[in-house]
């Protein structure tokens, strides 16, 4: 029998839902709510296969932590990257990318694509955190539903789902402003047009007729239906209308059973953003005379059937910024931006250099 590999590091592996599998090199994986509250066990694959286990298995990875000792000790943030299953660690690719492009940048005195590409870093940095900040309120969320091992019968809300509309709420911030450099990139340094493009909506409207495949396909995720203009009416109705969850009459949460491998079952989170179409709700119950019982129970339909079908925050969040990762791949290759890793020699070191240890 394969025996895991325990030269390899322990790991957490973030999964849609808010739920964990947990690698510790021992002979199962465990997926679990809580320490105390574990779901399912599988037997560990290899180290390099069990995110495609666990997607095949419809528990679908978004992020790994390692953790160590320092973390424990509260002297350094967790070693956390985001994962995707059609494209691995993207994100963390992408930000190494730009990195190097802003020290290539930097050292030959390019000062317009050093700034560019030091806030493509600190955004592809932003995403990072925000997704985990999300998976983590997710998480303790669904902790505080379920903390008897009991799926909760439906909507609730708890003090903890506060946490999930703050994160969605700056996740949907930063992404926005991320958008918006990523049009002005391709406004200045592929189409290398004249005048100021700061925003996306600017970009559709002046980059209409350009016959390069790239803008064609900001364009057309830029039009309705697309996921660009999802995603902005979205951002959009929580930033400028209302803050997340008080748009609408009702907002809660709901604990699902998701189906895993061939007659499994493992309790969920689901939090609605937005209707299966991709668009706002609108609420027909902001309206709703609450002393009228029947009125009351109508719009409770209403949200009823919206919720069932709606398209999940965290779910959301992970497949916008999958997309932004393969967009921004496609953007960088067309700048023609040269990368190089800064490396540091005994030329570089001014004094006399000290290790100590803890």
């Amino acid at each position: 029998m394969n025996q895991p590999d325990r030269k390899q590091p322990p790991r957490v592996v973030h999964l849609l839902g808010g739920l964990r599998a947990i690698d510790v090199r021992a002979e199962q994986i465990v997926v679990q709510i809580a320490p105390n509250l574990p779901v399912l066990a599988i037997k560990t694959p290899e180290y390099a296969h069990l995110y495609a286990v666990l997607s095949r298995l419809n528990l679908t990875p978004i992020g790994v932590e390692f953790p160590h000792a320092l973390t424990m000790e509260g002297r350094m943030p967790p070693d956390w990257q985001a994962f995707f299953p059609g494209m691995g660690f993207r994100l963390m690719d992408e930000r190494n990318a730009w990195s190097n492009i802003r020290h290539s940048a930097s050292r030959d005195g390019e000062h317009a694509i050093r700034l560019v590409a030091s806030k493509c870093v600190t955004y592809l940095d932003l995403l990072n955190i925000r997704l985990l900040q999300l998976s983590a309120a997710y998480s303790r969320t669904l902790r505080a539903q379920m903390f008897d091992g009991k799926k909760p019968p439906g909507f609730f809300s708890n003090g903890y789902m506060r946490e999930v509309d703050a994160a969605v709420h700056a996740f949907l911030s930063d992404a926005g402003s991320f958008r918006d450099l990523v049009a002005e990139i391709v406004w200045r340094f592929v189409l290398m047009e004249p005048g100021q493009v700061t925003t996306l909506a600017t970009f559709l409207k002046k980059a209409k007729g350009s016959g390069l495949l790239l803008v064609k396909e900001m364009l057309e995720a830029g039009k309705d239906g697309g996921w660009l203009h999802s995603f902005s009416e979205l951002r959009n109705n929580i930033v400028h209308v209302a803050p997340v969850g008080r748009s609408q009459t009702f907002h809660y949460c709901e604990v699902r059973e998701i189906a895993v491998g061939a007659d499994g079952k493992v309790p969920a989170l689901h939090y609605a953003v937005l209707g299966k179409d991709g668009c706002i709700w609108q609420d027909a119950g902001e309206d709703t005379d609450f002393n009228d019982e029947a009125a009351i129970k109508a719009a409770l339909e209403q949200y009823r059937a919206y919720f069932a079908d709606s398209i999940d925050g965290l779910g959301f969040a992970v497949q916008t910024i999958e997309r932004m990762m393969a967009l921004l791949t496609q953007v960088r290759a067309a700048t023609g931006f040269k990368g190089e890793m800064m490396t540091i020699t005994d030329a570089d070191i001014i004094g006399e250099v000290k290790v100590t240890r803890r």
